[in-house]
């Protein structure tokens, strides 16, 4: 099973970084009036955590180090309050909760691409 989830750890911890830029992509369509990308942006960001969780278990399973394991472990934590100020922003029009989660998507991206890139690294060592 250890071979199995170092073979596809890199592509799953990459889709993470990719789908929370998509996700900026389809709100920032909705400032120009397509708010029929509001649901799946919701949508789109339950799977990014869903594949966040799943990198921190391959990342488990294939033995990485213990900063590949942190970062991981710090998107999942980092996606579960990013969904959490989505859905509080949205659903009670708190702007605080808006901003916040706008601030949490630019550093989940860049710790889900620190996470990705320690992940990849240490395959090609392996």
């Amino acid at each position: 099973m250890g071979g199995t989830a170092a073979r596809i750890l890199g592509p799953v911890a990459w889709s993470v970084p990719v789908l929370i830029v998509a996700q900026a992509a389809m709100i920032g369509q909705t400032f120009y009036g397509s708010s029929s990308l509001i649901a799946l942006h919701g949508s789109t960001g339950n799977l990014t955590f869903l594949l966040a969780v799943a990198t921190l278990g391959l990342a488990w399973v294939a033995r990485r180090s213990g900063v590949a394991l942190l970062l991981t472990l710090v998107t999942v934590l980092l996606l579960f309050v990013q969904i959490g100020s989505g859905y509080l922003g949205h659903r009670t029009g708190i702007a605080l909760a808006s901003s916040a989660h706008i601030t949490l998507g630019v550093l989940v991206t860049g710790v889900s691409s620190a996470a990705a890139m320690r992940c990849t690294s240490e395959r090609r060592r392996a």
